[in-house]
């Protein structure tokens, strides 16, 4: 795919996801990546309604299912909101600073806010709890959703790792070595699970950190840092799978690290004129999903590197989910008693699907019952009519 200012798709990309975005300007929209128009894009939040303080600061999913997701704002607002029925289940306010975090811990919502106030919502009283101040980023682990990681600006809000049970830290991470005896700047913009033991940071200050839980240290196992003086890079964002892990820059558009070697990145993706403000990968791990400051929302191949989709949003995204699409149809089908369809037998017309040269072979193929010699006769003049056929064919 050629870069240019326009939509685009390439053929082979069939994936069948549909897109939800989040925007600077607190518009909520969905795309659908396939179809006869990929590129028509749906407002799902009234324009009427939004206000400079409406920007989308967080975006999860509130279910492994994923038909659910939580959308957190800077006014203080959440949302949840159902991918299949398409609206809004709740709206509340919480805390007193915009939300940087969201999850669901036992069938609560969890909401983090900048000022570092952490709220489990729960009836009849919610807990409440301060993770300190300069929060950046708050996730709870996909695997167990008691533990939650933090991670925010100075050495105060390095990564920690809490148990929402007891709401104490279990591990708190430790800077790296000190140069000429002075403290290295800390600012965690965004941390990820990779694994129920594995926690990943990126830095504004152009650093991605691997920290192992279990280990006797707490400082990293794992991290790359820029070495190169006129390739200066700023971390955004983050994303994991697997043995990878995925991070968009400030400029120089996103790169993948092997987690088993973490010196050097072994992809970067191109086409980006901007921040990358958010980067999801999809459940196979084949796609990567992102948001940039240029206003384009992009589908990368993970290993190929091959931009496949680019769709012009017209503000600025903020935070991107894809969700895999299920027709309803499909889900019905799915849904149906087995035993009803199993017997069903679908005939074809001559006009549906019937192709006479098929139909004249087939007609001459001996049945079951047909004595053997007989059988031979019919399939070697049948195979004479079709050696000849492909002789005459140029």
């Amino acid at each position: 795919m050629k870069y240019a200012s326009v939509n685009a798709k390439c053929p082979s990309y069939t994936e069948k996801y549909v897109l939800y975005v989040g925007a600077h300007t607190g518009s909520f929209k969905r795309i659908n990546t396939h179809g006869d128009d990929p590129f028509q894009q749906q407002n799902l939040q009234p324009i009427e309604v939004l206000n400079k303080t409406s920007k989308i600061t967080c975006m999860e999913f509130g279910n492994a299912e994923r038909t659910e997701l939580l959308i957190g704002r800077a006014n203080r607002c959440v949302k949840v909101f159902s991918c299949s029925k398409e609206e809004s289940i709740s709206n509340f306010e919480i805390g007193s600073n915009e939300v940087v975090g969201l999850g669901r811990s036992n069938g609560c919502i969890v909401v983090g806010c900048a000022d570092g106030t952490v709220q489990i919502v729960k009836y009849p009283e919610p807990v409440k709890f301060s993770v300190g101040e300069n929060l950046s980023r708050l996730r709870l682990c996909p695997d167990d959703e008691r533990l939650m990681v933090t991670g925010g600006k100075l050495l105060k809000q390095i990564v920690k790792l809490w148990d929402l049970e007891t709401q104490k830290v279990l591990f708190q991470a430790k800077n790296v070595k000190k140069v000429l005896e002075l403290e290295q700047l800390v600012w965690d913009n965004d941390v990820v699970f990779v694994n129920r033991n594995l926690i990943a940071a990126c830095s504004r200050h152009g650093y991605v950190r691997l920290y192992d839980t279990r280990g006797p240290t707490r400082r990293p196992v794992q991290d790359f840092t820029s070495s190169d003086p006129d390739d200066q890079l700023a971390f955004s964002c983050l994303a994991a799978h697997g043995d990878y892990l995925y991070a968009g820059t400030t400029t120089f558009g996103a790169r993948a690290f092997d987690l088993r070697r973490m010196k050097n990145h072994i992809h970067v993706y191109k086409g980006f004129t901007g921040t990358v403000t958010s980067i999801r990968v999809d459940p196979s791990g084949n796609h990567l999903f992102t948001g940039c400051l240029d206003r384009y929302v992009r589908v990368h191949h993970a290993h190929r590197t091959a931009l496949e989709y680019r769709c012009y949003v017209k503000s600025k995204p903020t935070q991107v989910l894809g969700v895999e699409w299920k027709d309803r149809g499909e889900v019905n089908e799915q849904n149906a008693d087995k035993s009803t369809t199993d017997d069903i037998v679908h005939i074809l017309s001559d006009q549906d699907g019937s192709d006479a040269e098929y139909d004249k072979m087939f007609s001459k193929m001996p049945t079951v019952n047909e004595p053997t010699k007989k059988r031979k006769a019919n399939n070697n003049g049948a195979d004479r009519k079709l050696t000849t056929k492909i002789k005459k064919t140029p």
